[in-house]
């Protein structure tokens, strides 16, 4: 049985010059790996110079080294004191045995055999040590000379240093060196088979074994102990995984708000990651195209189809896993140049693709399997938060649309109703009392412009946008509506008119420009209006101007929160941005984005 056959594939007992990324054993020099591993065995008392290339901790490998010595020199000792008398007595053969120990265990105390090291010399240098000892000892007597124990001390660093086939190899050196040594030897120094060397060749196997025995202990102990902490380590990992997966889970799904939910996810990305480039595209299942959402660091075409798309988004969208690309500069560019790696995934959600993830970062291989992991967990709650934010959306917009006409079906039926029957009582007390009454006339008059506002607020609740009538249409006839009724200068532009966006969209910027009119008819007191709509590739801007006499933005929002905070809310739902720009004495100017973007927009 090899010391090799008791570690398990993956585990290393002894650096492989071989394998990749290792240092290759030399006789003198230390890698940096070797040194540091050096370094640790100080605060233990020692220094591992022969047992850096055995897998043990730092404190079990500080006391190899000592005690081998202490074992070597006790063997000596030994012998010097058993033999003294011989030595003082002229005895060649003793003294010639004792100068062979004193130098070889002088010189392996001084430059120490690298205990299980892979290279063939360390390995034959222990085998001719016990060889050469063997010859000594066998000279002055075998079995009976007071230096047989030195021939242990080479088979104790043989076995611990490879193991069991090393220690039969070293005890056959050995062995093999003490009858050649008693060939030469004097008569009265002759091996005779006996008890005597049975006991001795049986205490050096034993020894060697022990030896052999404890090495392989040792080494699967610090295996069971790293295996242990390596599940520790996962273990750890994975906790602070679910941790920050449940504190995501916990967070974005909060906002049914798309800008919010998005804001959300872009500072995410940004904490975990550290990435400087964010691409978060959303899937326009109507046009099957790909519209950003989140462009930082990047600049993006305002609409895409997936042919369009990067190789590694592509990439991604047949990929049940997040894709890690990390080295982006030897291969296909990123997203944005001079990324050196990224990771890009695909955002499902009930079901079906939604849209499509990408992250990049200026360092090559900056993303690993943890990342991989993290991405993987963080694309499911994006993909359930992005879709719920568009459904819940649509569904605000859809029952906004229901109430509405809910509404003017309530007014007609009842204000309606009221207003024209008192009209009609009016018109006849008029007509049949011969003196005019001019209060009368101007409640009849009241009661016709009451009329003639409703009917408008019932067109307004009424008219929407749909797949035959785009809010061009529907918006210049809007336009129309409000210059004959307050006799207010209005001009209505379309560019792009064979263009639209998708439905739901157009419905809530016409809206928004119901309310945007109306509130320049009761607060502006302008004389012109100019409305401005313009769509090409995605993306819509509508644009409201007035000459009125404008406001403190900032205030306005308090004085009039119901019109402008409506107006907001309802592009937020689209996932639209707002601006107001006004003055007092200026006019104000409101515009509103919708669609897809090309950069980033606070």
């Amino acid at each position: 049985m090899t010391d090799q056959a008791t570690a398990p594939q993956g585990e290393a007992i002894a650096l492989d010059p071989s394998a990749p990324g290792r240092p290759q054993d030399r006789s003198s020099g230390l890698s940096p790996d070797e040194m540091v591993a050096v370094f640790r065995a100080f605060p233990h008392g020692g220094v591992d110079e022969a047992a850096r290339s055995l897998a043990l901790p730092p404190q079990v490998r500080a006391t190899i080294s000592p005690m081998i010595n202490a074992l070597r020199w006790a063997a000596v000792m030994y012998g010097m004191i058993f033999g003294a008398n011989e030595v003082f007595q002229g005895h060649f053969e003793v003294v010639t045995t004792l100068t062979v120990c004193l130098f070889l265990t002088t010189w392996r105390t001084m430059i120490p055999i690298r205990l299980g090291s892979t290279a063939t010399t360390d390995r034959t240098t222990a085998f001719t040590d016990a060889l050469m000892i063997g010859l000594a000892v066998g000279h002055s007597g075998g079995p009976t000379s007071p230096y047989v124990f030195c021939v242990t001390g080479a088979l104790v660093v043989a076995s611990f240093g490879w193991g069991y086939v090393a220690a039969a190899g070293a005890f056959a050196a050995g062995w093999l060196g003490i009858f050649v040594g008693n060939i030469v030897a004097p008569a009265a120094d002759r091996i005779v088979l006996g008890r005597q060397l049975g006991l001795i060749a049986g205490s050096m196997i034993a020894t060697s074994l022990i030896a052999a025995f404890v090495r392989d202990r040792l080494l699967d102990a610090e295996r069971r102990r790293a295996s242990l902490a390596g599940r520790l380590d996962r273990l750890a990992e994975t906790n602070d995984l679910l941790t920050m997966l449940n504190s995501v889970a916990r967070t974005l799904p909060t906002s049914l708000n798309q800008r919010e939910a998005i804001e959300g996810v872009r500072q995410q990305i940004v904490t975990t990651f550290k990435a400087n480039v964010i691409c978060l595209l959303e899937l326009d299942e109507t046009h099957e195209e790909w519209v950003p959402k989140l462009a930082e660091g990047c600049v993006l075409k305002p609409t895409s189809s997936t042919s369009e798309l990067s190789d590694h988004l592509q990439t991604a969208l047949d990929a049940d896993e997040p894709v890690v690309s990390s080295k982006l500069r030897q291969g296909t560019s990123g997203i944005a140049p001079g990324s050196g790696s990224g990771m890009y995934t695909r955002l499902v959600a009930r079901g079906r693709t939604v849209g499509v993830l990408g992250i990049e970062h200026p360092a090559e291989e900056q993303f690993g399997d943890r990342d991989r992991t993290v991405l993987n967990g963080l694309a499911d709650v994006l993909a359930l938060t992005l879709d719920n934010a568009r459904w819940f959306g649509r569904l605000r917009s859809l029952g906004a649309e229901e109430e509405r006409v809910r509404i003017a079906r309530d007014l007609h039926d009842r204000l309606g109703q009221w207003l024209t029957y008192i009209s009609f009582e009016l018109e006849r007390i008029i007509s049949t009392d011969d003196t005019p009454v001019p209060e009368l006339d101007q409640l009849y008059q009241d009661v016709q412009t009451a009329l003639d506002e409703l009917r408008e607020t019932l067109r307004q609740l009424r008219s929407g946008v749909t797949e035959q009538r785009s809010l061009g249409m529907v918006g210049r006839e809007l336009a129309d509506r409000f210059a004959e009724r307050t006799d207010i200068d209005v001009t209505f532009s379309v560019t792009h008119p064979d263009q639209r966006l998708p439905v739901p969209v157009e419905n809530e910027l016409l809206r928004i420009m119901q309310e945007a009119l109306n509130n320049i008819d009761k607060h502006a007191k302008a004389s012109r209006v100019d409305v401005k709509w313009d769509v090409d590739a995605g993306r819509g801007v509508l644009t409201i101007h007035d000459n009125g006499r404008g406001f403190d933005a900032a205030q306005g929002v308090r004085d009039s929160a119901y019109g402008l905070v409506g107006m907001r809310e309802r592009a937020d739902v689209i996932g639209g941005r707002l601006s107001i720009t006004s003055a007092l004495g200026e006019g104000t100017t409101i515009t509103v984005s919708a669609g897809s973007m090309s950069t980033k927009e606070d």
